[in-house]
């Protein structure tokens, strides 16, 4: 029963999460809407182009909203390929930079914040003052789940059920890494995922090693989900989330097998466990961001030539794709 209960109340806190985030996303695109359009779309510059989705992306706090407005416009014509590349990769660093905020303790705030939100929301005529006060709800429900789930790890944490699962992820990194892509792509959000682990490890419920296998699965999961998303657009659109796929997936399975065969866990840890996992994630998606942005031109052509012929064996009509 003790195990049961565990897993509703995990189950609970999470669809908490994945709720109250997605209260904010929304909240956010309709406010702000045009502004945000304005912001990706009148860069020249591929890094001025990136430093906008991050910011946008923290706003939003969701990478998968910035991939996939960011299509939209390239399927439009409004950007290039090159600075919409540029653009989802800083918003992957953007959506890491909401986790370190929000992984602070905040219990403080909820109360005041969901007191905020809730008049804000209710007393209100105005539809541009009830949004405020749907974002300022949303982010009062995002600590309540976090501390919902820290609480429903505690009773369990010495039982025999969740160390035997933390050593198996920890043994075997590529099933804790197949778990994480699992997990962001069907929680269809990287920061509810990503947020989910670090507070595990933060309670010491998992292992360091085992969290960190978990974040690098949750990248490639995450770049999947703009695929998934994008998947009826022409191949103008389709070649951004496939090429962000290609180069988060790639290196982090290159720096899954490079830490777990080096043993360079203890050299990550730079602070507490639950910090350094953050700081991690962070500093992966700075590198990807660093190296790739000022190549992103030079996978216009080669995205192009493997979606067309992907369409091509599948029996698709390219051209009326592109």
């Amino acid at each position: 029963m003790a195990i049961a209960g565990f897993l509703i109340e995990i189950f609970a806190a999470t669809m908490l999460l994945l709720f109250a985030v997605r209260l904010v996303r929304t909240g956010i695109e309709r406010r702000f809407g045009a502004l945000f359009q304005s912001l990706l779309t009148r860069h020249s510059n591929v890094f001025v182009a990136g430093g906008a989705g991050m910011v946008l992306a923290t706003i939003l706090q969701s990478s998968a909203a910035v991939t996939v407005l960011l299509t939209g416009f390239a399927a439009a014509g409004m950007v290039s390929f090159g600075i919409a590349l540029a653009g989802v990769l800083g918003a992957d660093l953007g959506a890491a930079l909401v986790i370190q905020v929000l992984s602070y303790d905040l219990g403080w705030l909820q109360p005041v914040l969901l007191a905020l939100g809730g008049w804000l929301y209710l007393k209100s005529d105005r539809a541009n003052v009830r949004l405020i006060g749907r974002i300022v709800l949303g982010i009062a429900f995002i600590l309540v789940s976090l501390q919902f789930l820290r609480d429903a790890v505690d009773p369990i944490r010495e039982s025999a059920f969740l160390p035997a699962i933390a050593g198996y992820l920890e043994s075997d990194y590529f099933s804790a890494f197949i778990v994480g892509a699992v997990l962001a792509f069907v929680m269809h959000s990287s920061v509810a995922t990503i947020l989910m682990c670090v507070t595990l490890v933060q309670v010491g419920a998992i292992p360091f090693a085992a969290g960190l296998s978990l974040v690098l699965g949750a990248n490639l999961g995450s770049a999947f989900i703009p695929i998934w998303l994008t998947r009826d657009l022409p191949i103008s659109a389709r070649r951004i989330p496939l090429a962000n796929l290609l180069l988060r997936g790639s290196a982090a399975l290159v720096m899954l097998i490079a830490v777990n065969v080096t043993g360079a866990h203890q050299a990550l840890m730079v602070a507490g466990a639950g910090q350094s996992l953050i700081l991690a994630h962070i500093g992966f998606n700075f590198a990807i961001f660093v190296l790739a942005t000022g190549f992103v031109n030079w996978l216009e052509r080669p995205m192009t030539l493997l979606l067309i012929q992907s369409s091509i064996k599948a029996g698709r009509c390219w051209r009326h794709d592109w």
